[in-house]
């Protein structure tokens, strides 16, 4: 890792490290989840006061849009009990339910995720939340920061990265 690298991860990781913090209050306050929820787009999260709790807890150079973005998906997201380990949310996405053998999240619907264009936060809120809905809110810890990051900095090198976790983790027909 280079110095340069280490200098952009660690802020990042104390901005997931706050994001969480927050998402963990929002978490147990049902009013304010189910506010967050409601909203249809970044925009409408902008109206919501727990978003601005969490801009007040983030650096004050990120994008509104894209922590809006976050803010809302995340309202969508509970933790399942138990462990899945160590897992990203494009793995999550791939993998199949307990009991299953196809993947939480269909190819044709991954890959329509992945034709969002760059940073269209419009197009890529609603898909991301009936995504969450779709695998029933359950998104094991380890993979929110992947989700965080996803959600944030949605581009080439995220998209790329995602499909990478998905396609090396779906299940295979061994026909």
């Amino acid at each position: 890792m280079t110095e340069t690298t280490a200098q952009t991860e660690k802020p990042w990781q104390e901005t997931t490290r706050a994001v969480i913090a927050w998402w963990q209050t929002v978490d147990k306050n049902h009013g304010d989840r189910a506010e967050l929820r409601r909203c249809r787009s970044p925009a409408e999260v902008a109206f919501v006061p727990a978003f601005y709790r969490l801009k007040m807890m983030t650096p004050q150079n990120l994008d509104p849009e894209r922590l809006a973005a976050v803010a809302g998906v995340l309202s969508h997201v509970e933790i399942p009990p138990g462990t899945d380990g160590r897992v990203t949310i494009a793995e999550l996405f791939a993998r199949p339910d307990e009991g299953g053998s196809a993947p939480r999240i269909s190819d044709p619907r991954f890959r329509r995720l992945l034709r969002v264009a760059d940073d269209d936060y419009t197009e890529l809120y609603p898909m991301l939340t009936r995504i969450i809905r779709q695998i029933k809110r359950k998104v094991p810890e380890s993979a929110i920061p992947s989700l965080i990051w996803g959600i944030y900095r949605w581009n080439q090198k995220t998209k790329r990265f995602w499909a990478e976790a998905y396609y090396e983790h779906i299940p295979r027909n061994e026909d």
